[in-house]
């Protein structure tokens, strides 16, 4: 069951921002595998099971958008931490930092996560809920297959962790302030904050790394590698070169929008990881805007459509 709402293009907490545009958006929920075998165990028996969860979708149509002929490109776009989508409350996730891209052609889809807060970091259970919904909305309308990944902030994190997960059917990533390191991580004698050192709690929420305590399920509050492998961008496809510097090898071309008065995401982090990429002689791009903090600014709207264009 779908709900379609028009709604001026609001800001994250649902107010509609003065002089943007009306769009019709489309909400839905799909049903996904919750569960995640963490156990190790070595029994003769059935581990494995459907957990099911119910996660809120939204995708947003272009003007353009035809049930038939050629198929419009589909952008799937992540929410920061600080996101979630719900028909309810009129909230669009990640597809409010891709409106000028829906303007250029584009289709653009987001999930509130595995968890209703969208917390959710990056963890396999939220992937799962995005393969789903993205399956639903090539199975139910006249989108490409092969989608485009935007995010911005820790929707980076996720963005990044759909790539390496789904490979196959990522053609290029568009990310904005990416969040890429979970554990802290030293450059040059700098030390770059990851997710799992935020513990500071605002009010009686979680932190940030009690949230990854719960959503990657380590068995006490210590680090478990085991659980977070192949969900830490900085560490995903990578190694240790014989220069003693780290080499990530992401499966599509990247392009990463920063800015260098950023005080969420280290930009020191985020230049490390695009050294790290050109290190392995994969194809990525970085544009610093000089003075920018934690904000998208109307250059990064500007290019983001110009970028996807290339690969469509």
């Amino acid at each position: 069951m779908e709900t379609r709402k028009k709604l001026v293009h609001p800001r994250s907490n649902g107010e509609p921002i003065e002089g943007a545009r009306e769009r019709e958006y489309i909400f839905f929920k799909v049903s996904f595998n919750h569960f995640r075998d963490v156990s190790g165990s070595e029994a003769h028996e059935v581990i494995d099971r459907y957990e099911a969860r119910e996660c809120e979708c939204v995708l947003c149509l272009p003007d353009g958008y035809s049930d038939a002929g050629e198929k419009t490109p589909l952008i799937l776009s992540f929410h920061g931490a600080g996101g979630r989508v719900s028909a309810d409350e009129g909230i669009i996730g990640g597809v409010s930092y891709v409106t000028s891209c829906v303007d250029a052609g584009f289709a653009a889809l987001d999930v509130c996560g595995s968890e209703e807060h969208g917390l959710t970091m990056g963890c396999p259970e939220h992937l799962f809920a995005i393969y789903k919904a993205y399956r639903y909305a090539v199975r139910h309308y006249n989108l490409s297959d092969r989608v485009l990944v935007a995010g911005a902030s820790m929707g980076g994190h996720v963005a990044m962790n759909f790539i390496n997960t789904f490979p196959s059917i990522v053609l290029a990533a568009g990310l904005i302030y990416p969040r890429l390191n979970m554990d802290c991580v030293t450059v040059n004698g700098h030390s770059c904050i990851g997710t799992w050192d935020k513990t500071q709690r605002k009010g009686e929420t979680p932190s940030t790394h009690d949230r990854i305590v719960q959503i990657y399920r380590f068995p006490t509050d210590e680090w478990c590698e085991e659980n977070t492998v192949g969900f830490n961008p900085y560490r995903t496809r990578s190694f240790i070169g014989a220069d003693g510097k780290r080499v990530v090898i992401p499966p599509c071309p990247i392009k990463i929008w920063q800015g260098t008065a950023d005080r969420t995401v280290d930009p020191v982090m985020v230049r490390e990881f695009v050294d790290s990429v050109q290190r392995a002689g994969c194809y990525i791009e970085l544009h610093c805007l000089e003075g920018v903090g934690h904000s998208i600014t109307p250059v990064m709207r500007a290019e983001l459509p110009i970028w996807f264009e290339r690969f469509i």
